[in-house]
């Protein structure tokens, strides 16, 4: 194993997953460490954009295939914004909140809903088992208080907006 080679994660102890990182996770390695150790880059494939840098046993890893474009072991090598000793302060995934079928209730009243129809209290059902920037696709058809069913739309809404019904 060296550095850049893509990984992935195929033990998890309960310190990985203590922060929130899951079987068969992907990662970059950073760096090589001392005592079979290595620095990894974890990308959380259920959060879009969040990511972990933690340090893993090299025996808890996988070595993938795959190779990393030139162009982006460059940005990782120069960039100041994803610097190792930037990134590297982030040491677990983000917790997802929802999953795939999970039902939902709008809890906030804000014009970014109404444009769609949608109210506070109006209740849908999580489309995906993934966010992205802190949002969620949502189904929200359904029966209306008529009792007629009504095909809304599947409409991206921001976590904070939400609230897990039971």
């Amino acid at each position: 194993m060296k550095e850049n080679d893509i990984v992935t994660l195929i033990n998890l102890k309960k310190e990985y997953e203590n922060k929130y990182l899951y079987l068969h996770t992907n990662g970059v390695v950073l760096k090589i460490l001392p005592k079979g150790k290595a620095r990894v880059l974890f990308l959380n494939d259920k959060i879009v954009g969040d990511y972990a840098v933690l340090e893993v046993e090299e025996t808890d890893l996988k070595k993938e295939d795959l190779v990393l474009p030139i162009n982006f072991v460059k940005e990782l090598k120069t960039s100041n914004k994803i610097s190792e000793e930037n990134i590297s302060k982030k040491e677990n995934f983000e917790k997802s909140i929802f999953k795939e079928n999970d039902l939902v209730e709008l809890i906030i009243e804000d014009e970014k809903y109404t444009k769609y129809g949608l109210h506070k209290g109006e209740r849908g059902v999580v489309c995906i088992n993934y966010s992205i920037k802190n949002t969620v696709l949502v189904d929200f058809s359904g029966f209306n208080e008529n009792g007629k069913f009504y095909d809304g739309d599947c409409v991206s809404v921001n976590i904070k907006d939400l609230k897990l019904i039971k």
